[in-house]
Order: structure tokens, then C-alpha cells, then sequence
């Protein structure tokens, strides 16, 4: 059965501490990067062999994507940084997904809210109100195509943020 897997991570906790900083190098504080830790650790079981980690270009994506690699085994080298997951809409994200490498069958992606909250709501059976930082979404799929992925060939998914109770 051919299938892909894509894990929607939103990233962890950041800072507003310096208003005159641009939000894309907004931090991750202390709290997020506890829990991007936490998270990863969490998950392990869901990431360890991811084939590709997209990240957004802004900083707090980026330092959220390099501790889940650390944690997977994931070489840094490999994250794939991108403009195209920043202030785009639910149809941008979703072309980016469709145009994901065939041969990839897991793909963690790491960004931001609320497009993240909008794109996965697409597929879910049951919606969520709102992905929190650090929160994950892993979808898995009866397709052989990131062409293909659509809520009628969904075949499960999880829903894990940090207050989760366990």
C-alpha cells in the first residue's frame, strides 16, 4: 500500500520581548525551547525516519526544526529553509506540499499559525480550533502522491501540543 506521511509542526514558543525586532527574528524563549525538546522526545516514535524537514525561513521555525533534528537524528545539513511557509495563505502551503518530492513518503513541515491551523483542518475528520505552539499534526495518507492527499484518503492522524495530557 502506497502511502505519505506529513507532520505539521507549529513552531515553539517565541518571544515579544524586543518590539523593535522584526517578527521573523523573533527568538524561541526558554518555555519554547523546553518544549520543542519535550515535543521532539515526545514523538520520537512518529519522526525518526523522516525523509525531509521544510522549515520557514523565520528564526524561531528554524531554531524549532534544528532541536526535532537533533532529537530524530535528522542531519541539519538536510533541513530544506524556505520563504514560501512566512505570511502565506492555507492554498500557497498547500501548492508547496503538492510539489514535494514524489520519492519522500515523510515530510515534517515547520511554521506558523494561523495557516498551519487552516491547512490541516482541510483534512482532519474532526477540526481543531487552533495548533499551539509546539503543537503537531501527523497525517497519514492512502496515496503515492503529495498530488493526491485529500481528506477521503486519510487514513490517520494525530493531534500533540505541549499541555497535552499524556
Amino acid at each position: 500500500m502506497a502511502y505519505k506521511e506529513l507532520f505539521v509542526l507549529r513552531h515553539a514558543k517565541s518571544s515579544w520581548d524586543e518590539p523593535d525586532k522584526d517578527d521573523i527574528d523573533r527568538a524561541l524563549t526558554t518555555r519554547g525551547i523546553n518544549d520543542a525538546y519535550s515535543m521532539a522526545n515526545r514523538l520520537i516514535k512518529h519522526l525518526k525516519e523522516v525523509d525531509l524537514i521544510v522549515t520557514s525561513h523565520a528564526n524561531r521555525a528554524m531554531h524549532t526544526s534544528t532541536i526535532f533534528a537533533g532529537v530524530i537524528g535528522y542531519p541539519f545539513e538536510k533541513i530544506k529553509i524556505t520563504s514560501r511557509i512566512y505570511e502565506v495563505s492555507e492554498i500557497q502551503l498547500s501548492t508547496l506540499v503538492k510539489e514535494l518530492p514524489e520519492d519522500l513518503t515523510r515530510i515534517l513541515i515547520v511554521g506558523h499559525n494561523p495557516t498551519f491551523t487552516y491547512y490541516v483542518n482541510r483534512y482532519l475528520l474532526k477540526s481543531i480550533d487552533n495548533i499551539p505552539t509546539a503543537g503537531i499534526v501527523g497525517m497519514s495518507f492512502n496515496t503515492a502522491s503529495w498530488k493526491d492527499i485529500s481528506r477521503e484518503n486519510l487514513q490517520s492522524s494525530f493531534f500533540e501540543f505541549p499541555k497535552k495530557e499524556q
